[in-house]
């Protein structure tokens, strides 16, 4: 319980890191983290291939709501077609909270499901203003559209997670 606790006010500071930080602060928020994480929390390394899933959720996802418009992203250092580094260190960041802080959803994923598709749109939204990211549309459209994508992002999520416990020979993983 404690170890989940920890996870999600560690996971918090960091989102704030990136968020605050942009691109500069961000890396070294990223690097941080995950020794952290891996250290402290990972108990088998399967759990980098649910990061990494996230990350390709990431690149995938925010690189097409970027693309069309969706997220207005402000000038940056990074010139790569696809989102800056501080918003896939977030997509890695949920990544990491599977087998932790989320792990009560494993077996409730439509409740995680609609908790998500309440909390990330807010979570993008504010998000936004710190970063001086623009929305593209309205709010109200955003957030319907955050709130479908994160709905079933946390369905692929739970479901990468059950597939990487049953490989590894554990119900759970907590």
């Amino acid at each position: 319980m404690l170890k989940s606790l920890l996870n999600a006010i560690s996971f918090q500071l960091f989102w704030f890191a990136c968020v605050l930080g942009g691109d500069n602060w961000a890396v070294a928020a990223i690097v941080v983290y995950f020794v952290i994480h891996h250290v402290y929390f990972v108990r088998t390394h399967r759990e980098w291939w649910l990061i990494l899933l996230f990350v390709g959720l990431g690149v995938v996802i925010d690189g097409a709501l970027i693309f069309d418009g969706w997220l207005l992203m402000p000038p940056s250092i990074w010139t790569f077609p696809i989102p800056p580094p501080w918003l896939l260190g977030l997509w890695a960041g949920v990544g990491s909270l599977f087998f932790h802080c989320l792990s009560w959803g494993l077996d409730r994923p439509w409740l995680l499901s609609v908790l998500a598709a309440f909390f990330a749109p807010m979570s993008y939204l504010v998000g936004a203003d710190f970063a001086e990211v623009s929305l593209g549309r309205s709010t109200i459209a955003t957030w319907a559209l955050m709130a479908f994508i994160w709905f079933w992002v946390m369905q692929v999520g739970v479901f990468a997670a059950k597939l990487t416990q049953k490989r590894n020979g554990r119900k759970h993983h907590v």
